[in-house]
């Protein structure tokens, strides 16, 4: 038997209705490797244990999943650690603060921080208190994660401010002025309406932080995994959030207003996909008058919410993915980065020590490029 998503989906739900006495050793060790590929390990080894079905597994498979619990634990508690610090010197400047994505989820809809792994931390601030904040990260040892590819290209395309901190272990901070894309993307929307869907966290340890409403989590966790990163990339653990937020808050849920208001962002298309996934996976909740008004819209973006289904099969594919994201100044801009960077971008993505070295490494940048187009061209001729 190979464990698949969908049967991975299986373990991960309340029920877990799946004949695991049937399971090989190598069917576990299976699930242990995909599970830490969608980011589920922990959830996978909390929901074995506690079911008691954790012993039918091989002991390099447990300790793997045991092992993932812990590392996920652990680097959850320097995150929240460092966010206890942050609040408290936004709060110190009547900085609001909106909790974004995992580091929320973890302390709200999942029963232990060790549950749910997140790469970053991710807050939202106004526009007006933006640069403010950054400030203040960058006197508490944050600096820029990486350098702009093209003067003026961050403002344009990034709809928030990526920050990274050294030490012990690395932690990266992303602080946005908006939700899902800026300006340039096809698909991005004013941040004014999720401003008036803010409410407190109410979490002792970070009284002054807020986090979105949950029927704002829900319209914002799918448009970020259907249009920000398309549904090619996305992995189990955001379906696991979609259907943890629906059946947490359960009552809270305005069906309504997340209709009306993925309507008027045109943000239906990427709903509907979002949704209809996160149910295929783990029987969701979700209303049958909900799921038939979704299935009737066709908005602008629907074409687009279905090409970004594609795994994109060389580089040159993910990039033009990109591309179909921005309307037309956002593309030339990407792609004048993308083929002319500049030279401190290309001393950081190449690590060059000299100057010297990149009268190099811009023609063997083109010619990476040249020939990851040449090979794109002939698998698109093949398929």
């Amino acid at each position: 038997m190979t464990i698949n998503t969908q049967s991975l989906s299986v373990l991960l739900s309340e029920d877990q209705n799946i004949n695991s006495d049937s399971f090989s050793s190598g069917d576990w060790k299976n699930l242990a490797e995909n599970a830490q590929i969608e980011g589920v390990a922990p959830l996978a080894y909390w929901n074995l244990s506690r079911s008691g079905k954790i012993s039918a597994l091989p002991q390099s498979s447990q300790q793997a999943l045991r092992a993932a619990y812990a590392q996920t634990w652990k680097q959850n508690l320097d995150i929240f650690n460092e966010l206890e610090i942050l609040a408290r010197e936004f709060s110190r400047a009547n900085i609001p603060v909106v909790l974004l994505k995992g580091a929320c989820f973890a302390l709200t809809i999942y029963p232990d921080i060790g549950l749910r792994p997140m790469g970053d931390l991710d807050l939202l601030v106004p526009l007006t208190k933006l640069n403010e904040a950054v400030k203040i990260a960058k006197t508490l040892g944050y600096v820029d994660a990486k350098p702009e590819a093209a003067p003026g290209l961050r403002e344009l395309l990034n709809h928030e401010i990526c920050l990274q901190k050294t030490g012990a272990r690395s932690i990266t901070l992303e602080i946005h002025k908006s939700l899902i894309a800026d300006k340039t993307f096809k698909y991005s929307v004013p941040i004014d309406w999720f401003w008036t869907q803010t409410e407190p966290l109410n979490n002792a340890r970070f009284p002054s932080l807020l986090m979105l409403t949950p029927t704002a989590q829900v319209l914002y966790a799918a448009a970020h995994a259907m249009l920000q990163h398309g549904g090619r990339i996305a992995p189990l653990r955001w379906f696991v959030d979609l259907d943890r937020l629906i059946r947490f808050y359960g009552q809270r849920m305005d069906w309504d207003l997340l209709l009306s208001q993925a309507g008027v962002f045109e943000w239906s298309s990427a709903l509907d996909a979002a949704l209809a996934q996160t149910r295929m996976y783990f029987d969701t909740p979700i209303p049958a008058s909900v799921r038939a008004k979704l299935s009737a819209y066709n908005d602008r973006h629907k074409d687009l919410v279905e090409y970004l289904k594609n795994k994109p099969i060389t580089h040159t594919q993910e990039e033009h993915q990109k591309l179909m994201s921005l309307n037309t100044y956002g593309k030339i801009r990407l792609l004048l980065a993308l083929i002319i960077p500049s030279p401190a971008y290309m001393r950081w993505r190449y690590d060059l020590k000299t100057s010297r070295a990149l009268l190099i490494y811009y023609p063997i940048r083109w010619w990476g490029i040249l020939k990851d187009g040449v090979n794109t061209v002939i698998k698109f001729i093949r398929s």
